[in-house]
């Protein structure tokens, strides 16, 4: 009979799809099929005037005939305050549109596996401290307990490795030979195009030690620019043929676009092929062929080259180092990339097993590690055994069963000994006014692709005589023109102690933990005086605004 017990799962929260995973008692990570037959989800929200609420498949048809009720690609807009558009003629912010997301995967898995006990939810490398934030607040509202965010490219290099130590003839209970690792040491490009973010990261895997040695990407870059810059063209073609725009109507607009994204996948698997389009009670057949595709979205494939190159010069790398290219993401399916890629290269590209589920395939990973190596923890040394917080007492499952007996025990050996390392992707620093120059600057304190968890220390001095109070902004980029930078926050530094002479010194710790957040403390060095020290951020939102939240997703019934 199938354990009921709660399960810690993997998520992988895209653009365009979403999924859940979770490993099974021998260590393989499965992916949980939808209420729809589907192992992916798509990232559409549709809401009615009712409060009726539509998530996958079904709001994804509706955005043809009712555009102006549904929301798809809010994951751009993580860390912005809303959606960037009207829903059903209300706002919504990103972080609730993606719970709403969340809770339909959540009550997937729960339907046919059992409940859902922690997640660990993938974002883009690229992602900054904003918009991690801000996915670790979806999760929140959506009622699950987020034990950690992995970078995606990251997560798929794990999965990866762990199919390639499968194929190398290795058993998945066997893990005390080779564990979740490829069958010897080698250094990994993972290209990360999906639908609405691109990433690209170097990883290093040796073993059971999976080392990220650098990582770039662009937030706003992936299938979906493709399939707008072959939308705008269609709708060129069909305005000198037939005399009108289609992009002025919104359900013709949105069939234009449907139609773009249909095309794009068929030019992916044939040379041309045939977009209809439909507006103003007019009909088009456009031919199209993959070489004027591939013309069109020249500049795309250009910026994904560039950031490619860039990555190899921050890691000192050349492509004589890099040993496979690993290409996840549905939009890495076009040949084009793929070309690119291997005359950049000289090698063959790999395409990832399943590409819309290595992801979170790699999430389950990290979350059944995560998951054992916290419930190691509270074995005492006599054999005892105690619950922490990652552990459920016997009252909770109504069994007594332990975490740690879920799972076979070279599993759980295996999966103790895994390091992981990742790096920021964005230099962390502060705006300060130097002496030196005689302007305002950003002093950048924790360079970009520094191993995490890191921490470092900048030393400020009061600008005043009896300073209670030190502001200072806190911004992410490496620009020493805080104009190309972006600022995150306002690090605040309160109840310093009376009586501090003028350029008293201040210690500010920066810390990255290991999911790519922020966290600053300070101390007034003379006195040894710690004062609170905090990320101060113009979006996001507060616990009890999340609190609030939360009960009103619980409340709403999503199909």
């Amino acid at each position: 009979m199938q354990s009921r017990q709660p399960r810690y799962v993997g998520i992988d929260l895209g653009t365009t799809f979403s999924g859940i995973a979770y490993v099974d008692r021998a260590g393989r990570p499965v992916s949980v099929p939808n209420r729809d037959g589907s192992f992916v989800t798509p990232s559409v929200v549709m809401i009615g005037s009712n409060r009726e609420i539509k998530v996958g498949e079904v709001a994804r048809r509706a955005a043809i005939e009712h555009p102006d009720l549904v929301a798809v690609n809010f994951k751009r807009d993580m860390g912005d305050k809303f959606y960037h558009q009207p829903v059903g003629g209300k706002e919504f912010s990103p972080e609730a549109l993606s719970a709403l997301v969340l809770r339909r995967l959540r009550e997937d898995f729960e339907s046919q596996i059992g409940p859902v006990r922690g997640a660990v939810i993938t974002v883009p490398a690229y992602f900054g401290d904003l918009r991690r934030k801000a996915t670790q607040d979806a999760g929140r509202i959506a009622a699950l307990d987020v034990v950690d965010i992995i970078n995606e490219p990251t997560a798929a290099a794990l999965a990866n490795a762990f199919r390639q130590y499968l194929e190398a003839g290795g058993s998945s209970i066997r893990f005390e030979i080779a564990a979740i690792a490829a069958t010897a040491p080698s250094t990994t490009l993972v290209f990360d195009l999906g639908g609405g973010t691109f990433d690209a990261t170097i990883i290093r895997i040796n073993g059971e030690h999976f080392n990220v040695l650098a990582t770039g990407g662009e937030v706003r870059l992936g299938g979906v620019d493709f399939d707008r810059r072959l939308a705008m063209r269609l709708a060129d073609d069909f305005e000198k043929h037939h005399g009108h725009d289609a992009r002025k109507d919104e359900n013709a607009k949105a069939l234009l676009f449907a139609t773009a994204e249909q095309v794009k996948i068929a030019l992916s698997a044939e040379p041309q092929t045939t977009a209809r389009l439909r507006a103003d009670g007019q009909d088009m057949a456009v031919p199209m062929t993959r070489d004027r595709f591939e013309h069109m979205t020249a500049d795309l494939l250009t910026r994904l080259q560039m950031t490619v190159e860039m990555l190899l010069e921050d890691a000192l790398l050349t492509w004589d180092r890099i040993d496979d290219v690993l290409l996840v993401g549905g939009a890495s399916r076009m040949p084009m990339v793929c070309r690119m890629l291997e005359r950049i290269s000289g090698r063959k590209p790999n395409m990832a097993t399943a590409p819309e589920q290595i992801v979170a395939h790699g999430a389950a990973i990290h979350a059944a590690i995560t998951q054992m190596a916290t419930s190691a923890a509270t074995v005492t040394t006599d054999g005892a055994r105690t619950f922490g917080s990652s552990e459920l007492a016997e009252s909770e499952t109504g069994s007594g069963e332990n975490i740690l007996d879920f799972f076979d025990p070279p599993v759980v050996e295996a999966a103790q000994k895994i390091q992981m390392a990742d790096v920021n992707s964005h230099s962390l620093g502060v705006i300060v006014r130097s002496s030196k120059e005689n302007r305002i600057v950003n002093s950048v304190v924790i360079p970009g692709n520094t191993p995490i968890p890191t921490a470092r220390t900048k030393v400020f001095g009061t600008e005043a005589a009896n300073q209670r109070i030190i502001r200072v902004p806190v911004v992410e980029g490496s620009s020493r023109d805080p104009r190309g930078c972006t600022q995150i926050g306002e690090c605040v530094i309160r109840d310093l102690p009376k009586g501090l002479p003028q350029g008293s010194p201040v210690e500010v710790v920066f810390k990255y933990d290991r999911s790519g957040r922020i966290h600053v403390q300070a101390t007034e060095t003379t006195t040894q005086f710690t004062g609170e020290a905090s990320i101060q951020r113009d979006s996001g939102f507060d616990q009890k605004t999340i609190e609030e939240l939360t009960r009103a997703v619980r409340e709403l019934t999503v199909e």
